[in-house]
């Protein structure tokens, strides 16, 4: 094997240096072997039983923890391989002649060393949603929330007066201690013909709500609660719904927080950590909760935005002369700050306007900086390694100020953030919804970085063609 590879090394030195340099022969076989065994583990942790969800989760949480070293290491490892030969110190020709592939390349191997860790998420995310049928789920919850509460009785407190207070108007029994209260909420009402509950589940988003229910709706909520509960781990211990309802009006035993040994008023589940946790799976899997979160793209878009950084920077400093790189950095890092003290002064002398003229002048302010740096880029009057700086700081500077000109718009409409029945009669230019800007500012983001590096490679290719001059 090892002779093998220096074989495949040496006839990419000799025939495609390009992709030498990039360790295409390095690096994508070992993130694919990363990707496989990582994403097995998703996919054969056994799911049947379900397992607990906080070891399910503890377990793939330190799969991610794990690989964050050696995802740091293969990094920084890619990055000094190319400062080191993808430099025009090196190889004078190999950064121009296919910079902009470069780039890609540098998107793609970024994002995909960096989302090593998640990859047992994403696996165990997608066998979860092969596993558990999710709409059959849904529809079956929405039965079981309501006949839970026949099964399974806890106390709730309430801590606001006025509640309490519509408690008591309701026939609750109330319990004071300081400012926390209790109340049952499982009784017959006055003419004893109907049940008085207050719905609740084992899923804690679900919106509780009290409810005067007949003692044959009662008796239908229970059957139709054993059909479903069985498929979740919520085997019952009593079947029959008059015993139930008789079980549960007879209790006298409510607790309160005050009380050591906690327990529910009465419980006809075989296992209620199991049917709990099954349910919490289930949601977990809906929501894409807890270690899920990788597949959401709110997620996503804040993790583009990292590998694009990540990547613009790189081909920055393959391009450019290293010390040249230190300047424009350092222009990045000042040009901003002038900026904000400049806004901050103009902000203090102009307080007293409303917030869309504040957003117009701050718009104002920042084409201004920009086309200043722009101007010390490209007049010929100042010295060639000033422009080139500026130069840098420019192509950096592009797509992120126009990202920054949609925000500073969204501020100057009085209508971006409103939902499509509100703008109806609002004067908003481009009448877009919150989600919407948002996804415009990403999307200028990356063709604003792809363009700007596209154009920025050109100037560069044309500056340092031949490194001798200076």
């Amino acid at each position: 094997m090892k002779a093998y590879f220096k074989k495949i090394d040496y006839h990419l030195l000799q025939k495609y240096p390009n992709l030498w340099v990039l360790g295409v022969h390095i690096y994508l076989p070992i993130i694919l072997v990363l990707y496989l065994v990582i994403g097995l583990t998703g996919l054969l942790y056994p799911l049947d039983p379900l397992p607990e969800f906080y070891r399910y989760r503890d377990f793939f949480q330190n799969t991610s923890v794990t690989m964050i070293l050696p995802t740091i290491l293969l990094v920084v490892v890619f990055i000094i391989r190319q400062v080191k030969f993808n430099s025009k110190r090196v190889h004078l020709s190999l950064p121009y002649k296919q910079q902009f592939l470069v780039f890609l390349y540098f998107i793609f191997l970024f994002l995909s060393i960096t989302t090593l860790p998640l990859v047992g998420n994403i696996t165990a995310y997608i066998k979860s949603d092969i596993v558990l049928d999710q709409e059959q789920f849904s529809e079956d919850a929405k039965v079981m929330r309501r006949g839970f509460v026949h099964f399974f009785l806890e106390k709730s407190y309430v801590d606001d007066p006025e509640d309490c207070a519509e408690a008591e108007a309701n026939g609750f029994y109330i319990d004071a201690y300081g400012d926390q209260r209790s109340y049952k909420r499982y009784e017959l009402n006055n003419t004893k013909d109907s049940l008085i509950v207050y719905r609740h589940f084992v899923d804690y988003s679900y919106s509780n709500d009290l409810d005067t229910i007949s003692l044959d709706q009662a008796y239908r909520e229970i059957d139709s609660f054993i059909a479903l509960s069985h498929k979740y781990q919520g085997d019952v211990t009593h079947v029959d719904p008059v015993q139930i309802v008789n079980a549960n009006l007879k209790t006298d035993r409510y607790y309160t927080k005050f009380e050591k040994n906690v327990r529910p008023a009465f419980s006809y589940l075989q296992d209620y950590g199991a049917f709990d946790n099954n349910i919490n799976f289930h949601n977990k899997v809906i929501s894409k909760g807890s270690f899920f979160f990788s597949l959401e793209w709110d997620f996503w878009r804040g993790y583009l935005f990292i590998t694009l950084v990540l990547s613009v920077l790189l081909i920055i400093l393959c391009s450019v002369n290293i010390a040249e790189f230190g300047w424009g950095m350092l222009v990045v890092a000042l040009h901003p700050t002038v900026f904000g003290i400049v806004a901050a002064l103009v902000a203090f002398l102009f307080r007293e306007v409303d917030g869309e003229m504040a957003a117009t002048i701050g718009i104002f302010l920042l084409l201004l900086f920009t086309a200043n740096a722009y101007f010390f880029a490209f007049n010929k009057r100042f010295k060639p390694a000033l422009r080139r700086a500026f130069a840098i700081a420019c192509h950096v500077y592009t797509p992120i100020v126009a990202c920054l000109l949609i925000v500073m718009y969204k501020e100057a409409s009085d209508c971006c953030y409103l939902d499509s029945t509100y703008r109806e009669n609002c004067d908003c230019i481009l009448p877009f919804t919150r989600e919407q800007y948002n996804l415009i500012t990403l999307n200028t983001l990356i063709i604003g970085s792809i363009i700007s590096t596209y154009v920025f490679g050109k100037y560069y290719k044309k500056q340092y063609t031949n490194p001798q001059i200076k």
